[in-house]
């Protein structure tokens, strides 16, 4: 027999809700890269997804579909010179950090695919397929998407697995000044 009961949150939900006051001061310029950053990610992990159905990736395609906003919205404040190690499902942070990384004076939607977006793109495909053109030489494939000039530490295959990659993270701290978003 199926037994009911029901929960009671340890502390209160609250929702949170943009007001026309909020969108009237919102940067232009911030909301379009960081629209079409989302289109960019989303588009790319729909590729992929293509690529995996038809067998072309080797491994496993771990895809971060829906996940882009939470990634978009907590590294497109950041600096190119600061970190972030990824997570389980991490295209969208690296990806994120990457466009960050090679458009720092934000994104123009009527002319989204520039020399160095496209670049960023095809070296993070293939990475994911395996192919020495990517980031790793094709070595880290969908798990471990790192380039480190870029800021994008590491990705991983474990999820909570990011405490592993702390270690790599202080020591690049020492050497160079980053802001640690973990």
């Amino acid at each position: 027999m199926v037994r009911e009961k029901v929960l009671e949150p340890a502390h209160p939900w609250i929702q949170v809700t943009a007001t026309k006051a909020d969108w009237e001061k919102a940067d232009p310029a911030l909301l379009t890269t960081m629209f079409g950053q989302l289109h960019l990610i989303r588009a790319f992990e729909e590729m992929v997804l293509e690529l995996a159905g038809e067998g072309l990736v080797h491994g496993p395609a771990h895809s971060s579909v829906g996940q882009e906003g939470g990634a978009v919205g907590s590294i497109v404040g950041l600096r190119t010179t600061d970190a972030v190690n990824g997570s389980h499902r991490g295209h969208h942070q690296f990806l994120a950090k990457a466009l960050g990384y090679v458009a720092s004076n934000g994104l123009d939607l009527d002319h989204l695919l520039t020399g160095e977006i496209e670049g960023v793109l095809d070296r993070t495909l293939a990475e994911i397929l395996g192919l020495a053109q990517g980031f790793c030489k094709g070595r880290g494939g969908s798990m471990h998407l790192q380039w480190h000039d870029a800021g994008a530490l590491g990705t991983n295959a474990i999820v909570g697995g990011e405490s592993r990659l702390l270690r790599e993270t202080l020591s690049l701290k020492k050497e160079r000044e980053h802001r640690i978003l973990q």
